[in-house]
This record gives C-alpha cells, sequence and structure tokens, in this order.
C-alpha cells in the first residue's frame, strides 16, 4: 500500500500494464481507495513475487515522476 495524495493519477498511469504479466508464475490486482495505492501480488513461489514487486516499484516510481513533474507549482 502507498499513501498519496496522487493515487488516483498513479492508478491511471499504470492501469494499461496491468493486460501484461510480468511472469506467468505471479499476477497482481490494484485499487484506489481514498488516498492509497492498494497492491495485491499473488505468486506461486518467492522469486517471481520478488520480480513482480520490482517491476511494479519502478512503474510506480516513474509514474509518481511524471505526476510531480507534469503537476503545477
Amino acid at each position: 500500500m502507498i499513501e498519496t495524495p496522487d493515487a488516483r493519477k498513479l492508478y491511471l498511469s499504470v492501469k494499461p500494464e496491468l493486460d501484461r504479466l510480468v511472469t506467468d508464475r505471479s499476477s497482481i490486482e490494484i485499487d484506489v481507495k481514498d488516498y492509497q495505492l492498494i497492491m495485491r501480488v499473488t505468486s506461486d513461489d518467492l522469486i517471481s513475487m520478488r520480480s513482480t514487486l520490482n517491476t511494479w516499484y519502478r512503474l510506480i516510481k516513474v509514474a509518481s515522476e511524471m505526476v510531480t513533474l507534469t503537476s503545477p507549482n
């Protein structure tokens, strides 16, 4: 779970990636509730979970940086 006032913007930024699997041994669900971006990872093993979490962490980090850059001051 990531708490941020930009949770909805981040969700909309990464939503298209939900159609792509990181690995066939894991899956991810992402929801938004108020100011929280909630990620649920299901995995068959620790290695695929780590891979999925790393990938999604990077996607959300880049999306967050883009939201920050494009937001009015």
